[in-house]
């Protein structure tokens, strides 16, 4: 039982491995809300790409100060078309109850994340936004813009110049090759697992 299992899980990773080494890691892109701004107040091209993730951390602790970001995805520079949106407004804390320890207004939020995707209803590209600061009823606006670009695995900077179809065909071959080599461990695991069981069963 126990050379089953390893075979299972052995046979699992190889199959799996071509699909860890070309997908994108995701990951959360820090802007902080302080009591001056946005840290950073803008996003330059080659830092976020596609399925990147804004994340909005709140660290302004003025009391009855609150923040909304604001997202012009149609890029008409309204931010209010059917396609634009917002997020709820973040506080510096949220009242806890003291029993549950569940939020009071499940409404208050610290912190808000923006996914970077057509999903979302954003295209790569430039993308203008608004910081809002609410203080005692009366509304700030301050207006940045974070850029993000198309996520592509199968493009390399680093590759010669050269026939564009030469290069597609050379890493075409690269990848049929890695394909089979992958195959045939795998199959090699598979007859190994087999030998190790009947050799245990005898």
């Amino acid at each position: 039982m126990r050379y089953q299992r390893a075979l299972v899980i052995g046979l699992f990773f190889v199959l799996l491995l071509p699909s860890i080494t070309s997908a994108h890691d995701q990951k959360e892109y820090n802007i902080l809300i302080t009591e001056n701004g946005l840290t950073p107040s803008s996003v330059n091209p080659g830092i976020l790409v596609e399925t990147d993730t804004l994340f909005f951390r709140n660290l302004d602790d003025r009391e009855h100060i609150q923040h909304k970001i604001l997202v012009d995805a149609d890029q008409d520079g309204l931010f209010q078309g059917i396609d634009d949106f917002e997020t709820s407004w973040i506080s510096s804390s949220c009242e806890l109850n003291e029993t549950t320890g569940e939020k009071v207004n499940p409404e208050c939020e610290q912190q808000a994340l923006i996914l970077l995707a057509p999903s979302n209803g954003l295209l790569p590209g430039n993308i203008s936004m608004v910081h809002q600061i609410k203080e005692n009823n009366e509304t700030t606006n301050i207006s940045f813009y974070i850029n993000f670009a198309p996520d592509i695995h199968d493009m390399d900077e680093n590759l010669p110049t050269g026939n564009s179809n030469e290069l597609i065909e050379e890493k075409s071959s690269r990848e049929q090759t890695l394909e089979f080599i992958v195959f045939i461990s795998a199959l090699g695991i598979f007859f190994v697992g087999i030998e190790l069981i009947k050799s245990r069963d005898k």
